[in-house]
């Protein structure tokens, strides 16, 4: 089972399946934290994180919540906001170890204009 980590070991996100991709988004905050998103639900996927240690950060239409490491800053998943099941959510694939990702195929979403894939 993958595990991601943030750099400081204070968010630890366990993987029950890996991922078949990771998505790298191009639109305005994704590019800019340089995220590797692999798209995963609540019933693969378990956050673990001391209390105050998650900072969230939500914006535009409110439907997603970018959740960041309070001790080094790092950039690890973001939660999804919406009713819809099962809930989704997207693991920094940059906080998976490099052997878990080398393979995988990267594919890119343009989020910041035709939201298609551009592959």
């Amino acid at each position: 089972m993958p595990e991601a980590s943030c750099h400081c070991g204070a968010v630890k996100i366990a993987l029950s399946v890996t991922p078949e991709t990771l998505v790298q988004c191009t639109c305005s905050v994704c590019r800019r934290y340089g995220a590797q998103w692999a798209f995963l639900d609540t019933e693969t996927t378990s956050v673990k994180a001391a209390p105050g240690k998650l900072v969230s950060y939500i914006w535009g239409d409110q439907q997603i919540a970018f959740q960041h490491c309070a001790n080094c800053g790092c950039m690890t998943h973001y939660d999804s906001l919406s009713e819809e099941q099962p809930k989704r959510v997207a693991v920094n694939g940059r906080m998976l170890a490099p052997e878990v990702t080398q393979n995988l195929k990267l594919r890119t979403f343009d989020g910041a204009e035709t939201w298609q894939f551009l592959d």
